[in-house]
């Protein structure tokens, strides 16, 4: 780039003030030609800073929106896994009192897992009772082994009706123990399904993090470059600056005017000749309304001025 500085103190100070102010004037053009290069650079990197900026909300606001979503799945996973260990511990539980349901039958000589046969029991009492009954000829001993042997049979009876009893508490801790253990299974597959969602939500946020802060350096690097370009442009519009004062020095040196000054001065002197021909008409009035005959100049003089009703 052009430092204007630089370049007025290379041109030969032995030219002519018309070369010398011909040089500075090709000097300046081609300096405002870079600025405005320069300056569509900067509007560029401005625009596309600003782009990487809204991106960079967006992705953090997605980023956001993830890490919320993972926290509320994550507390889902902290609910069902809280319910998975309370399902093991009472199926734990269920589990021991079947166990020692289980000891107590061997103990009193029930086979916890055996069918109980009480209606040929109760068929052989009912047959014994009958032979008591229709038999006239037993003798007492006869008769005290088949009282005897109802005895026992109907203590077997009521052994069996304690094993069928304790065999319908075991059914039912059974099917607790298996509900209970169905639960958990749910409750265990569940914080399994939901830890992915919850990991799967995690890694979306770490990525949408990353591209942030990546697209953020980007956004940085271009704000530092605008930066950089509109102290660059400051300096060479100081040069222009600086030109301008250095050419309108040797432009007054040399008795010249800028199409700016021409314009005003010309401004001006129509300023002036409307003034002087308010004042014309102003005397040219007083005259006619003073009974003064007028030429055909001076009538029209007053009828663009739009005097020439101000008689009456």
């Amino acid at each position: 780039m052009l430092l204007a500085s630089s370049v007025v103190e290379e041109i030969d100070p032995n030219l002519s003030g018309r070369e010398r102010l011909r040089k500075l004037r090709d000097l300046k053009r081609e300096l405002i030609s870079q600025v405005r290069l320069i300056e569509g650079k900067r509007a560029e990197l401005r625009s596309q800073r600003d782009k990487e900026n809204q991106m960079v909300k967006e992705l953090f606001e997605e980023a956001r929106i993830s890490r919320e979503r993972r926290d509320e799945v994550n507390e889902d996973v902290k609910l069902n896994k809280a319910l998975r260990d309370l399902r093991k511990e009472d199926a734990d539980k269920a589990l021991t009192e079947l166990e020692k349901l289980e000891e107590r039958m061997k103990d009193m000589g029930i086979n916890p897992h055996g069918r109980g046969r009480r209606r040929g029991i109760g068929k052989q009492i009912r047959e014994l009772e009958m032979k008591i009954e229709t038999t006239g000829n037993l003798n007492p001993t006869q008769e005290k082994e088949l009282i005897d042997k109802i005895e026992r049979l109907t203590f077997d009876i009521g052994k069996l009706e304690v094993a069928d009893e304790k065999r319908d508490e075991i059914r039912i801790i059974q099917k607790r123990l298996r509900t209970l253990r169905g639960e958990a299974l749910s409750h265990h597959k569940e914080v399994k399904k939901l830890a992915t969602q919850s990991q799967e939500f995690h890694d979306i946020m770490l990525e949408k993090l990353r591209e942030a802060r990546k697209i953020r350096t980007s956004a940085d690097k271009n704000h530092k470059d605008v930066i950089e370009i509109s102290e660059q442009i400051k300096k060479v519009r100081k040069e222009i600056s600086q030109i301008s004062n250095e050419t309108d020095k040797i432009r007054k040196q040399l008795g010249e005017e800028t199409a700016a000054e021409r314009k005003r001065r010309k401004i001006q002197e129509a300023k002036q000749r409307e003034e002087d021909l308010d004042t014309q008409a102003q005397d040219v009035l007083v005259r006619y309304k003073s009974g003064a005959k007028l030429g055909f100049e001076e009538f029209r003089l007053l009828i663009s001025r739009g005097m020439f009703a101000e008689k009456e």
